[in-house]
């Protein structure tokens, strides 16, 4: 009887993690994707918070995620960049608050369809004597729009959602 609870649970919990993975997007979505994204490869879609969720890459830069409505409305684009290709501002700003040296984990640049342009950094800071994971969100111009410390899971783009 226990194993064929167990294989049971196992079936649902595992139909479950397929359906909120994959999802198999209309030909007009597609469509529109590839019209902003023509040189995208391995594309995969999803559905994250009711939205539509491509996972692909650029060739020459990257990993990147293009949000859309159930509509088929572009709604942002996140892309995995290096350090370096923050702008200055931002740069400046981090290392003023955190240092050089900070050890950075994870940078993203997100555009949004109202023009703008926010930076994300993850990056290892000590606080009271533990290493703690730090993640800061910059406009270009190096002002600090939010800050979240030592947040399981966090990913601040759903903070950006219309």
């Amino acid at each position: 009887m226990r194993k064929l609870m167990f294989a049971a649970i196992a079936a649902v919990v595992a139909l479950a993690l397929y359906a909120c993975d994959n999802y198999d997007a209309p030909t007009s979505l597609r469509n529109a994707f590839y019209d902003k994204y023509p040189t995208a490869v391995d594309v995969e879609w999803e559905k994250k918070r009711g939205y539509a969720v491509a996972d692909f890459t650029l060739p020459g830069q990257g990993e990147c995620e293009a949000w859309y409505t159930k509509g088929g409305e572009w709604v942002m684009t996140k892309y995995d960049i290096k350090y370096s290709e923050l702008p200055q501002a931002v740069r400046q700003a981090f290392e003023s608050e955190y240092g050089a040296q900070t050890p950075v984990d994870d940078v993203e640049r997100v555009e949004r369809n109202t023009g703008d342009v926010i930076y994300f950094i993850e990056a290892t800071i000590v606080v009271n004597g533990y290493l703690t994971d730090i993640y800061l969100d910059y406009a270009p111009d190096g002002t600090l729009l939010r800050t979240a410390v030592d947040v399981e899971d966090y990913d601040g783009i759903y903070y950006y959602l219309p």
